[in-house]
C-alpha cells in the first residue's frame, strides 16, 4: 500500500506545476521597432591654443636675458629670449675691421688697375704690367666679397643669440630658467598666436562618435562668461594613452580674449546611431552567455529566451544592437515568473 501512497503524492506535487504551466502568464508584450536613437554627449575639456610651437636658438650659450613666464604675452618683435654675446660682438667687430681693409685694398687695386689701362693706351706701358694689376685687382675684389660673406656670417651670428616674437603671441611653457646653459635646437618656450584658441576635450570612446565631426557643440566656460555655440572641428582617429578619444572645438576669435588658456570647459552635443532596438530595462534579462530579453511566439503564445547584444542603455531604457529584428514580441514587465515555454498573454501592450 505504500507504492499507491507514494505515486498520489507525487501527483499532488506536480499538478500544480502542471497547472502553472498551462495557465497563460498576463506580461506586458511589447512589439519591437527600431529607431534612430541620438545620444546627447557631455564632455569636460581645457582651452589650449590653436597653433602653438616651440622657440629655440639656433646656437648655443648661456642665456643673460629672459621674458618667458607662462602666460606673458608679447608682440611682433619683442624679445623673448637672448644668450651671452660677447664673443659673438667681438667676432662682429673684427669682420667689420676686415671688411674695411678688403674694401680699402679693392680701392687701390681698381686704380692702379685704371691708371695702367690708360698707360698702356698711350704705348707707355706694357701688357705685362696690366695683366698684373688686373690680377691684382681681381685677388682684391675676390677678398672683399669673402670679407663681405664673412661679415653676413658674423651679423647672422649676432641675430641668431635672439629669440624674437615673429607674431603677437602668448607663452604657454616654459622650460629654461636665466642662466642656465642650451644647445642649439632646444626649446626655451612654447609660443602661441595670439587669438587663436580651441577647446580640447577626451571622450570615452563609443561608437558612432565619430560622427559628431562638424557639428554643433555648446561649450560652457564657467564663471561670468556665458555658453556660446561653436563646431566640431577635428575628431582624432587614434586613442590617446588613456584610451580616450580627443576631439576638438575652436573657440570664436571674440570669445577667446576673454578665456585664458588653460580654463576648463565644457561640451555638449549630440549624434544620431544607427537604427537600434529600444526596448524598457525591465525587458533585459540573461542567460548563461549574457544579455538575453524573452520573446514571444504569436503561433503559440509562449515564450523562448533569445541572446541579444546591448549597444548602450540609461537609467530607464535599454538599446540593443543585436538579436532582435522589427515586429519581434517582447516580453517588458512580468518577465520574473516565466521559462522557457511557458504561454504568456498580454496584460499590457506597447508598440
Amino acid at each position: 500500500m505504500k507504492v499507491p501512497t507514494l505515486l498520489g503524492l507525487i501527483w499532488l506535487i506536480l499538478t500544480p506545476m502542471q497547472i502553472l504551466a498551462e495557465v497563460p502568464l498576463a506580461v506586458e508584450i511589447i512589439s519591437a521597432k527600431s529607431a534612430t536613437v541620438v545620444h546627447e554627449i557631455k564632455v569636460v575639456g581645457a582651452v589650449e591654443a590653436k597653433d602653438s610651437f616651440p622657440a629655440a636658438f639656433r646656437r648655443g650659450g648661456q642665456i643673460d636675458y629672459l621674458d618667458a613666464e607662462v602666460g606673458r604675452q608679447l608682440s611682433a618683435g619683442e624679445v623673448i629670449a637672448r644668450i651671452d654675446a660677447t664673443n659673438i660682438s667681438a667676432a662682429l667687430d673684427a669682420a667689420r675691421a676686415n671688411l674695411n681693409a678688403a674694401e680699402a685694398a679693392w680701392v687701390q687695386a681698381e686704380q692702379a688697375r685704371t691708371r695702367m689701362d690708360t698707360l698702356l693706351a698711350r704705348g707707355v706701358g706694357t701688357q705685362a704690367q696690366y695683366d698684373e694689376a688686373q690680377q691684382a685687382f681681381l685677388a682684391a675684389q675676390a677678398s672683399r666679397d669673402q670679407a663681405r660673406a664673412m661679415l653676413e656670417t658674423a651679423e647672422q651670428a649676432l641675430d641668431d643669440t635672439e629669440i624674437r616674437a615673429e607674431e603677437d603671441v602668448t607663452v604657454i611653457e616654459k622650460y629654461v630658467d636665466l642662466g642656465e646653459i642650451v644647445s642649439a635646437g632646444a626649446p626655451v618656450a612654447t609660443l602661441a598666436l595670439k587669438g587663436k584658441k580651441q577647446a580640447v576635450f577626451l571622450a570615452p570612446d563609443a561608437a558612432g562618435l565619430s560622427k559628431i565631426l562638424n557639428h554643433e557643440v555648446e561649450l560652457d566656460p564657467g564663471g561670468t562668461e556665458a555658453p556660446f555655440p561653436s563646431t566640431i572641428t577635428e575628431v582624432l582617429p587614434v586613442l590617446t594613452s588613456t584610451g580616450t578619444v580627443e576631439i576638438h572645438a575652436d573657440i570664436p576669435e571674440e570669445m577667446s580674449m576673454h578665456i585664458p588658456i588653460g580654463t576648463s570647459i565644457s561640451g555638449r552635443s549630440t549624434i544620431e546611431v544607427d537604427q537600434r532596438i529600444v526596448l524598457p530595462w525591465s525587458a533585459l534579462t540573461a542567460d548563461s552567455k549574457g544579455p538575453a530579453v524573452w520573446v514571444v511566439d504569436p503561433a503559440t503564445s509562449t515564450v523562448s529566451l533569445k541572446s541579444v547584444r546591448v549597444g548602450s542603455y540609461n537609467d530607464k531604457t535599454v538599446e540593443l544592437t543585436e538579436g532582435l529584428v522589427e515586429g519581434d514580441l517582447v516580453v517588458g514587465a512580468g518577465s520574473q515568473m516565466l521559462f522557457d515555454g511557458r504561454p504568456v498573454v498580454a496584460g499590457e501592450t506597447m508598440q
